[in-house]
């Protein structure tokens, strides 16, 4: 069976338990039971539905990865879905969290890589006040969404870098690949943060008895946060749209600039075309074919014409 992790979780101190204990730990009177599943397999989902009495929609809804972010409500409990993302080895690492949340215990499914969420526990045991699935529901939302914050700063500074690469060593399609690439990566942590005001908000509207009076600020705390973060990436968004935009026009303008030049030295070129053309088609009476000096003056015209021309287009910034 998938080892899952289990603790008790009091003011001062967590006790680590084993899932043969959670009957008893649930017939109890003291702490809260927080679980820890790193994508768990359907036979530790059954067992688990079995003690916990889940409701099985809500698990086959675990059972299934890309879930949209929502907040269901089943007998006996909560049941929500999340998108994280965490900075982690270097790069960013996109998952998904399933929350079952009832008055007594809340289990957590994860499935992404990274330590888990054992410093949520860490925080609901030094707040030093008894452990309620309210709380330990709000240190929960609370740690994911500052998981979000130091990839927000990440992704501002590489911008900021590839901005300045931008001017420095001009437009090229390397620089758009990683704009595009940037890009990709604020829609995804978009998607990770934008739902959550909104779970918030339905879980202190519609959830008094999960969100009592006294924790109501701190998801509007949550809420807040999320709403700034999404600003900022939406911010983030709009300039690397701005910068890919830019990178277009440039191109389309260096292209144009080419396309100039050679029309230009393509128009200069065709005066001595047409005038040479001329003169070999070989017919008998031709203007001034007979004069010694036709030879030379004619060069000498040619010579002009496309000089007058180049000047011409040179003034107009084409050559």
């Amino acid at each position: 069976m998938q080892h899952i992790s289990c603790h008790l979780v009091r003011p001062g101190h967590v006790d680590s338990a084993s899932l043969e204990d959670i009957p008893a730990l649930l017939s109890g009177s003291d702490g809260f039971i927080c679980l820890e599943l790193d994508d768990p397999d359907k036979p530790t989902l059954e067992r688990l539905k079995e003690v916990l009495n889940l409701h099985e929609l809500a698990v086959e809804d675990a059972l299934s990865a890309h879930q949209r972010p929502k907040v269901e409500d089943y007998p006996g409990g909560l049941f929500l879905v999340l998108r994280t993302a965490r900075w982690w080895n270097g790069s960013i690492d996109f998952g998904e969290t399933h929350i079952f949340c009832s008055p007594r215990y809340m289990l957590v499914i994860r499935r992404d890589i990274g330590p888990g969420y054992a410093p949520v526990r860490e925080r609901l045991m030094a707040m030093g006040r008894p452990v309620t699935a309210g709380l330990a529901l709000y240190a929960l939302l609370d740690y994911i969404v500052d998981e979000l914050r130091p990839i927000e700063d990440r992704l501002e500074e590489n911008y900021t870098g590839l901005e300045a690469t931008l001017f420095e060593q001009g437009f090229s399609a390397e620089n758009l690949n990683r704009l595009y690439a940037s890009k990709r990566e604020i829609a995804s942590l978009l998607s990770a943060v934008q739902p959550i005001p909104e779970i918030c908000g339905n879980l202190i509207r519609l959830h008094p008895d999960i969100v009592d009076r006294d924790l109501r600020a701190y998801y509007r705390d949550v809420e807040d946060h999320a709403i700034r973060l999404t600003h900022a990436l939406d911010r983030q968004r709009d300039m690397i749209s701005d910068a890919m935009q830019l990178t277009l026009a440039a191109s389309t303008m260096e292209q144009n600039a080419s396309v100039q030049k050679l029309a230009g030295w393509g128009a200069i070129l065709a005066i001595p075309t047409l005038v040479f053309s001329l003169y070999g088609m070989n017919f008998k009476t031709m203007p001034e074919l007979e004069w010694p000096l036709g030879y030379p003056v004619t060069l000498l015209c040619t010579f002009a014409a496309c000089y007058w021309l180049y000047r011409h287009l040179k003034q107009r910034g084409w050559i």
